[in-house]
């Protein structure tokens, strides 16, 4: 991948919170709202609050945990040693009912031609057609009202 496709596929607005135990990373681009880490660290994820991730008032490994649950890989952590996440051990896709597929696993999409378009641990892919983050899930299924055969 060139330097120019490369940032063409970085998160435009790519957003870090930093404390000296923790960096956490939010791609907006990638959320579809699962709130999986307001309910594992409401503490540290606020969607009421301005500033809605605050690394401050969690321990690393509750932020970890949190992390770890987001479906679509719009959140990540890195710790100070430079440790952040690992793939997990056997590779899953899973249809969630009236949504998209949630994949985890050291995952790479590609362009018929082989092209990358991300890699990452954790993606949710859009099943319904809709969404306009293709090939991502953008919540869009909600406002089209797509439902499993």
């Amino acid at each position: 991948m060139s330097p120019a496709d490369e940032r063409d596929r970085r998160p435009r607005r790519l957003q870090t919170y930093e404390t000296e135990a923790i960096t956490v990373t939010f791609d907006p681009t990638r959320c579809i709202h699962a709130a999986e880490c307001i309910r594992t660290a409401p503490e540290v994820f606020d969607s009421r609050r301005a500033r809605w991730i605050k690394p401050e008032l969690g321990s690393a490994e509750l932020i970890e945990t949190a992390v770890r649950r987001c479906p679509t890989g719009a959140l990540a952590y890195r710790l100070p040693d430079g440790t952040s996440e690992t793939a997990d051990d056997r590779p899953s896709v899973r249809a969630w009912r009236n949504g998209p597929l949630y994949v985890r696993g050291d995952v790479r999409v590609e362009t018929e031609d082989g092209r990358p378009i991300a890699a990452g641990f954790r993606m949710a892919l859009c099943r319904c057609g809709a969404t306009r983050n293709a090939p991502f899930c953008d919540g869009s299924h909600r406002e089209v009202g797509f439902r499993d055969p």
